[in-house]
């Protein structure tokens, strides 16, 4: 009776099913069935946090899931990690008399499955946990924290041996360094080009690589003539081959790529994506990192390195320059190749004479024919974000209904999307909220709710809003375009917007053909969207006089007559 899916990476499940309305059904309870990668074995109900509605509920309480039943037909589980087999059997939970029982024979089990950060071939996607705005943040707070608990959190996270920061860093931050103490091990060579770099952590491991480490710094985000955020991190780097790239007010030297090379013409692995060599980078804002195994790509990479550490001329006035001319004329050709291990490749570096790697981009989205999921930090009004709010509004050419469009961007500068999210309201009905489209939020404590504890919120995080952690929550830069049927997957360092494509020293990787690599991305995306579109809903709530879900339903109104058919369901329960 139930239809159900699972999808994984190394760090998460994503779980969706759909049936017709349930008599009596007051929810579904979920089971998962885990064998970890160390092989310790459980078998038991996953555990809900939000309970019946006028129920006396408390922050961080949680019950089984046959005595709190899941009213819905998504779920991101959290709970897994690299290696782990996992299968899980969703259950109608149905009311007989005073009694809440599983309906076994409504029961499917799908799994197991391994999690895997691996995508198809030698392609791996990483991830940390980087989110802050969240009931699980409320735990390593006290109940009435202030500023300075949240600078005190901050600092704690430099702390190699912090349990948090494992915690935080996730697959991503312990992979990053294993790949720099294996490079060290077996005496490879290291071609890194990056943006900011202030973890003690990264620079150790950097620094033992001594002359084997060729690094391309930057100046960071100081853009001001002199001015330097990497200069704390130099004298732990004096015994490596350090190039500085200064850019200052010209732009940013914004990459984070590293190419580990066998010798130093024998390149053969490259790790991009958007995470920054810092503390912040690796513990407070979502990242993603992607690691390619493929000759190719790598000679590529090494190539561009090698422009970048060699692009020094003289403009007016004998002013310092950058972006040479051959440089520039590099960067408007796209490399490209086919892999038979990962697929169809193409990497764009900028910065760009003309934008040409945003119109590559744009094509491609333009060209979705079933999805397109993403996780962008700073797209701006004249990037790839007013591409896609093309793509939901009915007026536009590009517009196409059976295109299903999911993501969140860090701060939404171009917005207004007017699209319908099947949400339950008090009543049972299904108020019409934009949500497809969202930023991150935190549940602050003007929310009210019953049994959620108040999360830190934008406000408290931002530093430009007056916050005490960052300037982003928000930083993968990610877009997922039809993963079951054409999948493409576009990451790097590029912000998907114009100051990324004709100012900055940028990468682009785009990857085709890889179904794998596609889905890990897929989930990465979904778990970060199911997160936010909540707070989101919250924000939505309070701003239109709606008033909010505020706990299970004690009937089975709570179903979605429609839910075969819903859009988003009808999307992931493909075959």
């Amino acid at each position: 009776m139930i239809n159900a899916r699972l999808y994984f990476n190394g760090d998460d499940c994503f779980l969706c099913w759909a049936t017709p309305p349930i008599s009596n059904c007051w929810g579904f309870a979920i089971r998962r069935n885990l064998v970890t990668a160390d092989g310790k074995h459980s078998d038991g109900l996953l555990h809900n946090y939000t309970g019946f509605k006028g129920d006396n509920n408390l922050p961080h309480r949680h019950r089984p899931s046959d005595v709190w039943p899941f009213q819905r037909y998504t779920w991101t589980d959290h709970g897994v990690g690299v290696g782990d087999t996992i299968s899980y059997t969703i259950s109608a939970v149905t009311k007989t008399g005073t009694d809440l029982n599983v309906d076994a024979a409504t029961s499917v089990t799908v799994g197991p499955v391994v999690a895997t950060c691996q995508g198809d071939g030698d392609s791996f996607a990483y991830f940390n946990r980087g989110i802050l705005l969240s009931q699980f943040m409320t735990k390593h707070l006290p109940v009435n924290w202030t500023a300075g608990d949240l600078i005190a959190l901050k600092n704690a996270l430099e702390v190699d041996d912090n349990d948090l920061r494992a915690f935080l860093t996730g697959d991503l931050g312990k992979r990053l360094l294993d790949l720099l103490t294996e490079a060290k091990n077996k005496s490879w060579h290291v071609f890194a080009a990056l943006y900011e770099i202030d973890d003690h952590a990264l620079i150790s491991h950097l620094a033992d690589l001594k002359q084997r480490a060729h690094v391309v710094l930057s100046n960071g985000s100081k853009k001001k003539k002199g001015e330097d955020s990497n200069k704390a991190a130099l004298p732990d780097l004096v015994g490596i081959d350090l190039t500085r790239r200064m850019l200052w007010s010209e732009g940013l030297g914004h990459n984070k790529f590293v190419v580990f090379a066998k010798s130093p013409t024998k390149p053969f692995m490259v790790w991009t994506g958007s995470t920054n060599w810092a503390t912040t980078g690796l513990c407070t804002q979502l990242n993603n990192g992607i690691l390619v195994e493929d000759k190719d790509i790598a000679e590529t990479y090494v190539k561009q390195w090698n422009l970048l550490k060699d692009d020094k001329r003289t403009g007016p006035q004998g002013q310092p320059m950058h972006f040479g001319p051959a440089l520039m004329q590099s960067n408007d050709v796209p490399k490209s190749g086919l892999s038979t291990s990962i697929g169809k490749w193409r990497a764009w570096f900028t910065r760009t004479s003309t934008g040409q790697d945003l119109a590559d981009i744009t094509t491609l989205i333009d060209g979705a024919k079933d999805a397109i999921l993403f996780l962008m930090f700073e797209p701006g009004t004249a990037g790839l974000l007013p591409v896609l709010q093309k793509r939901l509004d009915p007026g536009a050419p590009t517009y196409d209904p059976k295109v299903y469009i999911h993501g969140v961007v860090n701060s939404l500068k171009a917005a207004g999307t007017d699209v319908e999210v099947s949400l339950v309201s008090r009543s049972g009905a299904k108020p019409k909220f934009d949500l497809q489209v969202i930023q991150p939020e935190g549940v602050g404590a003007s929310a009210g709710l019953a049994g959620w504890a108040t999360e830190v919120t934008r406000k408290d995080f931002l530093l430009g809003q007056g916050g005490q952690i960052g300037h982003a929550i928000i930083h993968s830069k990610v877009i997922v375009i039809d993963p079951f049927t054409d999948p493409i997957v576009v990451t790097g360092s590029h912000n998907f917007s114009q100051p990324a494509s004709d100012s900055n020293d940028e990468n682009l990787l785009i990857i085709q053909g890889n179904a794998g690599l596609a889905q890990r991305y897929a989930v990465n995306v979904m778990g970060v969207y199911q997160h936010y579109r909540w707070r989101e809903y919250l924000k939505d709530c309070k701003a239109k006089g709606v008033p909010p879900w505020d706990g299970l339903s004690k009937d089975d109104k709570w179903q979605w007559k429609d839910a075969p058919h819903n859009a988003e369901l009808k999307f992931w329960l493909r075959a």
